[in-house]
């Protein structure tokens, strides 16, 4: 055939032998990514018929079959020993953070004011949610900068673990570092809600401290017609507690994205940069968070990084020290 030996068949024009290269080709693409294809089919019928993956461990299981899928058609294949010694213990320490933070308001009161002050001392007397949903917010109405707030705050639940998952693919070594950060920022996040639980804008207006307001992530999940995603992913759902609210991590992850990605991300920086400027705009509009909020997550995020880059770095350097002096490195074994 033409496509492996470069010379046209007897009988067949130059046209016919480029149609039949090209489905050959065709063939041979589907062929190595056909384990991959298969768990894309296998997740959206999953998602279509039953709902999003509703608990941390159906996430996880997810991305790993993801992650074994993608290695599955080459030479080597995914190893998966590294892939359950390098994501069991991500998971089980995200999972004792999801156990304990549904505890965040047992120690102290929520508090409130500080959120509420700050917010109208800085928007000239009124909080930025209730301006914004006065603006753009209609009730029983679906709008279509709605459903773009809803994707952008959905993405706080996916993003982390695809990004993970592509660096423990492709830079196993990044993989390492991302995982200790975000581990991290999660964990110094966890110990404020402890320390200073806090009501979001719309348990606020609940309370009589704010004018009304909606709660336009829960109205969302009824337009979108997943049944099984308000008592997932909502603020009283299983991956949120409603008084863990400063700082912000869904703010906090996508500033620690960019100061991840943001030197090998050259000229296209600035797009990288839009990602917490829209999630900051759809957790205010929606009444997720207050603006002090978000800040707070920014910030953690920034010390997260500078520090937990520090930490990582040294425990690299003494982990090869150590390697150094047994007669050389630890052995690699490649995702």
């Amino acid at each position: 055939m033409s496509s492996t030996t470069g010379v046209t068949p007897p009988g067949l024009d130059a046209a016919a032998a480029a149609r039949l290269t090209g489905a050959h080709g065709a063939w041979a693409l589907l062929s190595r990514f056909r384990w991959l294809l298969a768990w894309a089919v296998a997740l959206t019928l999953f998602i279509v018929l039953v709902g999003f993956p509703g608990s941390r461990a159906q996430i996880f299981v997810v991305v790993g079959l993801g992650l074994i899928a993608s290695g599955a058609a080459s030479p080597v294949g995914t190893r998966w020993k590294r892939l359950l010694i390098d994501w069991l213990p991500f998971y089980l320490l995200l999972t004792f953070y999801d156990f304990l933070r549904g505890s965040a308001g047992d120690l102290l009161l929520p508090h409130v004011l500080p959120q509420v002050k700050f917010d109208e001392w800085v928007f000239g007397g009124t909080a930025p949610t209730v301006t914004l949903q006065h603006w753009l917010y209609t009730p029983g109405v679906a709008h279509p900068w709605d459903y773009a707030a809803f994707a952008v705050y959905m993405t706080h639940f996916v993003v982390p673990f695809v990004v993970a998952g592509v660096l423990w693919k492709f830079a196993h070594e990044r993989f390492r570092r991302f995982a200790w950060l975000f581990l991290l920022l999660t964990f110094a996040a966890l110990l404020t809600y402890a320390l200073y639980p806090a009501l979001p804008p719309w348990m606020a207006s609940q309370n009589g401290f704010l004018p009304p307001t909606a709660k336009i992530i829960d109205e969302m999940w009824t337009h979108v017609r997943f049944g099984n995603g308000s008592g997932v992913f909502s603020g009283t759902g299983h991956f949120a507690d409603p008084v863990a609210a400063v700082p912000s991590l869904h703010a906090a992850y996508p500033m620690l994205l960019v100061l991840f990605f943001w030197r090998s991300a050259g000229r296209w920086r600035w797009l990288l940069a839009l990602y917490p400027a829209a999630m900051a705009f759809t957790l205010v509009y929606t009444g997720e968070h207050f603006v002090v909020d978000i800040l707070l997550g920014w910030m953690y995020a920034s010390v997260v990084f500078v520090i937990g880059n520090r930490l990582f770095d040294s425990y690299e350097e003494r982990r090869l020290g150590r390697a150094g002096a047994r007669g050389g490195d630890d052995p690699v074994v490649a995702a």
